[in-house]
Protein backbone atom coordinates (compact mmCIF):
# COMPACT_ATOMS: atom_id res chain seq x y z
CA UNK A 1 0.00 0.00 0.00
CA UNK A 2 1.54 3.17 -1.12
CA UNK A 3 0.35 6.37 0.32
CA UNK A 4 2.73 8.46 -1.69
CA UNK A 5 4.68 9.95 1.16
CA UNK A 6 7.97 9.51 -0.58
CA UNK A 7 7.04 11.12 -3.85
CA UNK A 8 6.45 14.83 -4.16
CA UNK A 9 4.41 16.18 -6.91
CA UNK A 10 5.75 19.25 -8.65
CA UNK A 11 3.18 21.97 -8.96
CA UNK A 12 3.78 24.70 -11.42
CA UNK A 13 2.34 28.06 -10.56
CA UNK A 14 1.76 30.18 -13.59
CA UNK A 15 0.37 33.63 -12.95
CA UNK A 16 -0.03 36.11 -15.73
CA UNK A 17 -0.73 39.74 -15.16
CA UNK A 18 -3.05 41.47 -17.56
CA UNK A 19 -1.59 44.95 -18.06
CA UNK A 20 -4.32 46.37 -20.27
CA UNK A 21 -6.74 47.29 -17.42
CA UNK A 22 -3.88 48.77 -15.41
CA UNK A 23 -2.76 50.95 -18.32
CA UNK A 24 -6.36 52.07 -18.89
CA UNK A 25 -6.67 53.00 -15.21
CA UNK A 26 -3.40 54.96 -15.25
CA UNK A 27 -4.46 56.80 -18.42
CA UNK A 28 -7.74 57.83 -16.81
CA UNK A 29 -5.91 59.02 -13.68
CA UNK A 30 -3.42 60.96 -15.79
CA UNK A 31 -6.18 62.71 -17.74
CA UNK A 32 -8.03 63.49 -14.50
CA UNK A 33 -4.93 65.00 -12.87
CA UNK A 34 -4.02 67.05 -15.92
CA UNK A 35 -7.56 68.44 -16.14
CA UNK A 36 -7.53 69.40 -12.46
CA UNK A 37 -4.03 70.86 -12.40
CA UNK A 38 -4.32 74.61 -12.33
CA UNK A 39 -1.74 76.82 -13.96
CA UNK A 40 -4.12 79.74 -13.69
CA UNK A 41 -2.53 82.56 -11.67
CA UNK A 42 -5.85 83.05 -9.90
CA UNK A 43 -5.01 79.96 -7.89
CA UNK A 44 -3.63 81.93 -4.96
CA UNK A 45 -2.45 80.21 -1.84
CA UNK A 46 -3.51 81.38 1.57
CA UNK A 47 -0.56 82.01 3.82
CA UNK A 48 -0.36 83.07 7.44
CA UNK A 49 -3.75 81.42 7.93
CA UNK A 50 -5.49 84.48 6.55
CA UNK A 51 -9.20 84.35 5.95
CA UNK A 52 -10.14 86.12 2.73
CA UNK A 53 -13.42 87.92 2.22
CA UNK A 54 -16.14 86.22 0.16
CA UNK A 55 -16.80 87.48 -3.36
CA UNK A 56 -19.26 86.82 -6.15
CA UNK A 57 -16.79 87.77 -8.87
CA UNK A 58 -15.79 85.06 -11.32
CA UNK A 59 -12.88 87.07 -12.76
CA UNK A 60 -9.53 85.36 -12.48
CA UNK A 61 -6.56 87.25 -11.12
CA UNK A 62 -3.84 88.29 -13.57
CA UNK A 63 -0.31 87.00 -13.21
CA UNK A 64 1.00 89.95 -11.20
CA UNK A 65 2.82 90.42 -7.86
CA UNK A 66 0.81 89.27 -4.83
CA UNK A 67 0.82 91.41 -1.70
CA UNK A 68 -0.49 89.68 1.43
CA UNK A 69 -1.53 91.52 4.58
CA UNK A 70 -2.25 89.25 7.52
CA UNK A 71 -2.23 89.33 11.27
CA UNK A 72 1.50 88.53 11.29
CA UNK A 73 2.70 91.12 8.80
CA UNK A 74 3.06 92.13 5.16
CA UNK A 75 4.40 89.76 2.50
CA UNK A 76 5.20 90.35 -1.15
CA UNK A 77 5.29 87.19 -3.28
CA UNK A 78 5.88 85.08 -0.17
CA UNK A 79 8.72 87.17 1.25
CA UNK A 80 8.06 88.81 4.64
CA UNK A 81 8.69 92.55 4.47
CA UNK A 82 7.10 93.85 7.68
CA UNK A 83 6.34 91.79 10.80
CA UNK A 84 3.64 92.62 13.31
CA UNK A 85 4.77 91.63 16.82
CA UNK A 86 1.85 90.05 18.71
CA UNK A 87 -0.27 90.62 15.60
CA UNK A 88 -0.41 94.39 16.09
CA UNK A 89 1.31 96.89 13.77
CA UNK A 90 3.57 99.43 15.43
CA UNK A 91 2.58 103.11 15.72
CA UNK A 92 5.44 104.01 13.35
CA UNK A 93 3.93 101.63 10.75
CA UNK A 94 0.42 103.06 11.14
CA UNK A 95 1.64 106.68 10.92
CA UNK A 96 4.06 106.06 8.04
CA UNK A 97 3.50 107.89 4.78
CA UNK A 98 5.50 105.21 2.97
CA UNK A 99 6.76 101.83 4.22
CA UNK A 100 10.44 101.75 3.14
CA UNK A 101 10.80 97.93 2.98
CA UNK A 102 7.67 97.61 0.85
CA UNK A 103 8.65 100.58 -1.33
CA UNK A 104 12.05 99.03 -2.11
CA UNK A 105 10.53 95.61 -2.90
CA UNK A 106 7.86 97.14 -5.16
CA UNK A 107 10.49 99.19 -7.01
CA UNK A 108 12.46 95.99 -7.67
CA UNK A 109 9.29 94.28 -8.99
CA UNK A 110 8.52 97.31 -11.15
CA UNK A 111 12.00 97.47 -12.69
CA UNK A 112 12.19 93.71 -13.33
CA UNK A 113 8.83 93.56 -15.15
CA UNK A 114 9.29 94.33 -18.85
CA UNK A 115 5.57 94.92 -19.44
CA UNK A 116 4.76 96.77 -16.22
CA UNK A 117 1.09 97.76 -16.02
CA UNK A 118 0.87 98.92 -12.41
CA UNK A 119 -1.31 95.98 -11.35
CA UNK A 120 -0.95 94.43 -7.90
CA UNK A 121 -2.98 91.59 -6.35
CA UNK A 122 -3.88 92.24 -2.71
CA UNK A 123 -4.85 89.47 -0.31
CA UNK A 124 -5.93 90.82 3.05
CA UNK A 125 -7.35 89.04 6.05
CA UNK A 126 -10.94 90.13 6.53
CA UNK A 127 -10.20 90.92 10.19
CA UNK A 128 -7.43 93.40 9.32
CA UNK A 129 -8.68 96.97 9.84
CA UNK A 130 -8.42 99.66 7.18
CA UNK A 131 -5.92 101.59 9.32
CA UNK A 132 -3.50 98.69 8.71
CA UNK A 133 -4.23 98.62 4.96
CA UNK A 134 -3.91 102.37 4.45
CA UNK A 135 -0.07 102.66 4.63
CA UNK A 136 0.29 99.65 2.30
CA UNK A 137 -2.11 101.11 -0.27
CA UNK A 138 -0.39 104.49 -0.07
CA UNK A 139 3.05 102.91 -0.56
CA UNK A 140 1.82 100.86 -3.53
CA UNK A 141 0.38 103.99 -5.13
CA UNK A 142 3.59 105.95 -4.66
CA UNK A 143 5.57 103.04 -6.16
CA UNK A 144 3.40 103.20 -9.29
CA UNK A 145 1.04 100.31 -8.58
CA UNK A 146 -2.22 102.16 -9.13
CA UNK A 147 -4.33 99.20 -10.29
CA UNK A 148 -4.87 97.16 -7.12
CA UNK A 149 -7.00 94.02 -7.41
CA UNK A 150 -8.43 92.66 -4.18
CA UNK A 151 -8.43 88.86 -4.06
CA UNK A 152 -11.22 86.97 -2.34
CA UNK A 153 -12.74 83.53 -2.09
CA UNK A 154 -15.72 82.84 -4.35
CA UNK A 155 -18.98 82.01 -2.63
CA UNK A 156 -19.94 78.40 -2.92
Amino acid sequence: MGFGFGKKRQQTASASLNLTPMIDMMTILLVFLIKNYSTDPSYLTNTQSIELSRTTSETSAPDKPVLIIGKDGVLLDGQTLVSFPQGVPSKAYLNAKVIPELMDALEVKKSSDADFTGTLILQADKAVPYTTLKPVLRTAGVAGFNDIKFAGVTKE
